[in-house]
């Protein structure tokens, strides 16, 4: 196939860098005024509240191992916050013109740190396992990889790949960023199923190799002394700076914080934050990246009882006072959702005329379709009261008082909601795949705004978030359009429609921005960069004296 050379400019908007691994000259000259302070050497430790899973081909990555992977493994490309692609592996790439066939031109020179070489065929056999899994070994496809389409990788030389679809796949390069297209060797990706959860045999490319680990309890990390193909955004070359990162797991977020304040830690993550202002009292630094994803709230169970009318769906969307959340709960490093998707996703648009808090309109809605408010103060229809069960999200900590709140504020409208606060195991035995649960809370990052399409429905697999099946041909209708578009600009126009639909149907039911990962680190920690997914990478990173 005749390919033509197509820079990144032109890509999503011109927003995406070009191939020639070019990034802005402001975070460029940033870098550079870090980089003249450059200190080699030290050692930093870094605490999560656990390390018990995710170490498994395609396994779920979770917030925490995925603080781990980001040092000792590359990635084809890097994404920024802005959603912009830039050279890592891939020093640059084709795309054809309807963006279903690209050509990957890759860094020489590359080895995994098991001595073998970083090549086409060990690319290609990367991506296909990504796309397609090994159910002998167990081991699934990776979620958010484009495979229903995926057709195959062509090994053209030793440093080049062609990844072919059968459709226009947008979505495609941005998912090479993603924190779960983890590159790895070809002895780990062929390890015998018993082996598969060992860390300590899953070999990567990256700036760190793995020293120690114990399940459950640390992973030591020292850098590699050999490493010098770091991605294009991070203005350094050679090795890593820092020569050993621990991660520790301490469960207790309050004992994380007390760990920084003794100076016995350098990063923590993820501190409530009701506690960030006394951390920033001692002088320690608050790093809430932004993350690309849906932003924080409630999907809607279209079959949970009252839920498929529109008026009830609408009268909780208003309802909720979403500033006095933000103002009770959260600091200002939070801000107010304007839509499903976070502000920063190059497609998201401001819908915050839909999300206004008006409890006066939801009451007039509740009454026009027939729901009276009883003597409990509890509106009833048909000899059924307007009550559910709500269950606080167990992955976020802030789940409980942002439900207590909204608690409060639907009661005043006459909607009974009664919050469980449960652990993981009984969430996912009470939740999951129950009709009788209406708000299902989603805390869930990306990198290409093309996802959004693959949750409205089960087409093609579709994550089918609103329950609707493939009955609701307004949203077959979007997330075939969403998925068949061939260009960027036609996809961010259907995706406007798709935001404005979902929330004038009240489908989504937002509360806050996403801060998925925040980091409450030392001053003396320099030069640490994120992905688009809020994700450290400390390759270019350094400790001031």
């Amino acid at each position: 196939m005749q390919l033509n050379r197509r820079t990144f400019t032109k890509l999503l908007h011109g927003a995406i860098i070009a191939a020639a691994g070019l990034v802005s000259s402001a975070g460029l000259t940033a870098l550079h005024a870090q980089d003249t302070k450059r200190n080699p050497g030290g050692e930093i430790t870094f605490l999560l509240a656990s390390l018990d899973s995710g170490w498994s081909l395609n396994e779920k990555v979770d917030i925490y191992t995925g603080q781990v992977w980001g040092q000792i493994a590359d990635k084809l490309l890097h994404v920024n916050e802005k959603g912009e692609p830039t050279p890592w592996i891939a020093e640059n790439w084709d795309v054809n013109d309807d963006y279903s066939s690209f050509v990957l031109h890759l860094k020489k020179g590359v080895t995994f740190s098991d001595g073998t070489p970083l090549d086409a065929a060990a690319v290609a056999a990367n991506i296909d396992i990504w796309a397609k899994g090994d159910p002998e070994r167990g081991i699934g496809r990776l979620g958010l990889f484009p495979s229903s389409t995926y057709t195959g990788t062509d090994v053209v030389d030793d440093h080049t790949v062609r990844v072919n679809f059968s459709t226009p796949t947008l979505s495609f390069l941005p998912t090479l960023g993603y924190h779960k297209t983890l590159l790895r060797s070809p002895a780990s990706l062929n390890l015998k199923p018993e082996e598969l959860g060992n860390l300590s045999k899953q070999i990567g490319s990256g700036p760190f190799v793995v020293e120690s680990w114990r399940e459950g309890d640390n992973v030591v990390l020292r850098k590699r002394p050999d490493y010098d193909w770091g991605p294009a955004a991070i203005d350094h070359s050679g090795p890593a700076s820092l020569d050993k990162i621990t991660f520790k797991v301490v469960k207790e977020a309050a004992l994380r914080g007390s760990a920084l304040e003794a100076g016995q830690a350098d990063v923590a993550l993820n501190i409530p934050p009701h506690e960030l202002a006394g951390l920033r009292g001692k002088g320690l630094t608050v790093v809430a990246p932004p993350s690309l994803g849906f932003v924080s709230g409630f999907r809607v169970n279209t079959k949970a009882p009252h839920f498929s009318e529109l008026a009830v769906r609408q009268a909780i969307q208003h309802g909720i006072n979403r500033q006095e959340i933000l103002d009770t709960v959260f600091t200002e490093d939070w801000g107010p959702a304007k839509s499903f998707l976070e502000a920063n996703v190059p497609e998201a648009g401001d819908f915050s005329s839909l999300l206004t808090y008006d409890p006066e309109k939801s009451k007039r809605l509740l009454e026009e379709a027939g729901w009276v408010v009883g003597d409990d103060g509890i509106r009833t229809k048909d000899g059924q009261k307007l009550r559910f069960n709500l269950y606080a999200s167990p992955w976020v900590s802030t789940s409980k008082q942002v439900d207590e709140l909204i608690v409060q504020q639907l009661r005043e409208i006459g909607v009974g909601v009664t919050l469980n606060v449960v652990d993981i195991a009984t969430f996912n035995a009470r939740v999951r795949n129950n009709d009788t649960v209406p708000l299902v809370e989603i805390s869930r990052s990306f990198l290409d705004a093309g996802v959004a399409g693959r949750v409205l429905t089960d087409l093609h697999g579709g994550d089918n978030w609103f329950n609707y099946d493939q009955t609701n041909e307004k949203l077959n209708a979007f997330a075939n359009a969403v998925d068949n578009a061939d260009n960027y600009e036609k996809r961010a126009e259907i995706l406007n429609d798709v935001q404005q639909h979902v929330l004038e149907q009240a489908l989504f039911i937002p509360t806050t921005q996403l801060i998925q990962r925040l980091f409450v680190q030392s001053p003396k920690l320099k030069g640490d960069v994120y992905s688009g997914a809020a994700y450290p990478l400390y390759y270019g990173a350094w400790l001031e004296p």
